[in-house]
């Protein structure tokens, strides 16, 4: 139990130290899905951790694994400890670090 509260602890570090806010500077506007293919294309090649936001409101920490089609991308997901397929069109926002 105290590996399982040490990891979950790990990842809320990891959210806090790759993406803290200016809260005057958070926008509502989704991205442009070409700039976030840009982002998701770039973070799997350079093997960065990314900051997804879905479109209902939901946020996931991870890796791109490998591109399975021009719109699906493998995740790794560190919040959630699973890999999944991500499809652009679920996708609100996009942030690498």
């Amino acid at each position: 139990m105290n590996l399982l509260k040490s990891l979950n602890n790990y990842s809320r570090l990891i959210y806090n130290y790759f993406f803290t806010y200016n809260i005057d500077k958070l926008t509502t506007f989704a991205q442009d899905p070409g700039k976030i293919i840009r982002i998701l294309e770039h973070a799997l090649f350079h093997k960065e951790f990314i900051l997804l936001t879905y479109q209902n409101g939901k946020t996931e920490i991870g890796q791109l694994i490998k591109r399975t089609s021009a719109g699906r991308f493998v995740l790794d997901s560190y919040d959630n400890n699973i890999i999944r397929i991500i499809d652009l069109n679920d996708i609100f926002n996009v942030e690498a670090a």
